[in-house]
């Protein structure tokens, strides 16, 4: 009898204690099924990915907000950061605008205020990230005091490996690579896709200006190959000098774009 009532309270005690147990968590639902999927990452959100890029400047302009004039005001201007740098870093202009308006401020009113208006610019259609580079401006009476030119920077229109050449100069330009001939009209740009190279996985670069029949030699030097990277070369007018220039700038960012 002794042992039957032991028993029993060894299995009411079991009992108990199970009772006891917290209930285990329920499963999170899997994204898609009704719960909250994950915050969307800046790759995920519609728009259009803008890297601000100074050319030529002798003052930047101190801040800069982006405006897509067609939202009508609905929204404040996005910061735009302007370096004289390519990198990883992007702003995110929220609409697929056809054309943008930079201001001092980003209150949306500013659009309609010359003097905080510092450059306009068209949007090629179905851009999805772009430079912007900041120029000079012309000027003129009534023109802004900065240009934009828009420059597609997708791995198709730039591919990582490759040079983007930009002539901004008046003049025609040819640049050698390797004993490779490669010709630029005034205002013309081109990549240049698996560049030649020597020694070291470099190019040896000779680069010649054509005005009024005459050709000028306006530099010479070693190009490395930009490997998974890419490098935007620009050649412009010298002010100054009124000679025909070439920059490099690296674009760290190769693969991301």
């Amino acid at each position: 009898m002794k042992i039957h009532h032991l028993c029993l309270a060894v299995v009411a005690g079991s009992l108990a204690l199970h009772a006891q147990q917290p209930p285990a968590p329920a499963p999170a639902p899997a994204p898609g099924t009704g719960g909250e999927t994950a915050p969307a990452t800046p790759e995920e959100k519609p728009g259009l990915k803008i890297r601000g890029l100074s050319f030529q400047l002798d003052a930047p302009p101190a801040e800069v907000f982006v405006h897509d004039p067609a939202l009508g005001g609905k929204i404040p201007g996005v910061k735009l950061d302007v370096k004289n740098y390519l990198n990883h870093e992007f702003n995110l202009q929220p609409s697929q605008a056809e054309s943008l308006i930079f201001t001092k401020s980003a209150d949306a009113a500013s659009i309609k205020d010359t003097a905080s208006v510092v450059a306009k610019t068209k949007v090629p259609a179905n851009l999805k990230s772009g430079i912007f580079m900041f120029l000079p401006g012309s000027g003129k009476a009534g023109d802004t005091p900065f240009r934009v030119l828009v420059i597609e920077d997708s791995k198709r229109a730039f591919p990582p490996g490759s040079f983007k050449v930009m002539n901004l100069s008046p003049h025609g330009v040819r640049i050698q690579l390797e004993n490779k001939n490669f010709d630029f009209a005034s205002g013309e740009t081109k990549v240049i896709e698996d560049p030649p190279v020597g020694a070291a996985n470099s190019s040896a670069m000779k680069a010649f200006s054509s005005a009024n029949g005459q050709v000028q030699r306006i530099g010479s030097g070693v190009w490395p190959h930009p490997g998974t990277k890419r490098s935007l070369q620009v050649l412009f007018l010298n002010p100054k000098t009124e000679q025909v220039e070439i920059r490099g700038i690296r674009d760290v960012a190769g693969e991301d774009f």
